[in-house]
């Protein structure tokens, strides 16, 4: 190989970066799915998009690390420095389209998960806020319930069923 020529790039981690992106496409993807059940109040689909969601976070940190020890067999940083300086070697437009669209969509999955964590959030003040008003009413009113297992109305002390 002459000294004019770049190096011919390494097919297997180029092929992991396309596999990769398409990891971190379909981790947005659960959740954006996500979020969407949380906005709407489907708490019924979070058990199985959580299923999906680690497996996906496993395929997006397999991938990772793969590509981790090939920059690292290559003598560079495993780090976003070390893919860029492998990338420059390399001389490959459409790789560095793909590294640039995995950044992206690196960002993107964080930026989703802020938002679902303060859904989440949201969620567990509303739902804070209504034990305590349970158990404050609980506490002052003398039970919401008698000795029956019956509601009884908090200023009454007669069960809401009662007519």
């Amino acid at each position: 190989m002459s000294p004019d020529k770049p190096a011919s790039p390494d097919p297997a981690p180029l092929a992991g970066l396309a596999a990769e992106s398409a990891a971190w496409q379909g981790l947005l993807e659960i959740l954006q799915d996500e979020e969407r059940a949380l906005i709407a109040g489907e708490a019924d689909r979070l058990a199985q998009l959580n299923t999906a969601k680690l497996t996906q976070l496993q395929a997006v940190s397999e991938h990772a690390r793969k590509r981790h020890a090939d920059l690292l067999a290559a003598g560079h940083a495993a780090d976003r420095a070390g893919v860029d300086a492998w990338l420059a070697r390399h001389g490959q437009p459409e790789q560095r389209a793909r590294w640039q669209r995995l950044c992206a969509l690196e960002q993107e999955v964080q930026a989703a998960n802020q938002r679902i964590g303060s859904l989440i959030e949201l969620r567990l003040s509303s739902t804070r806020q209504a034990l305590n008003v349970l158990v404050h009413s609980a506490t002052s009113q003398g039970g919401l319930y008698d000795h029956a297992g019956l509601a009884v109305a908090a200023r009454k002390g007669t069960p809401l069923t009662a007519a």
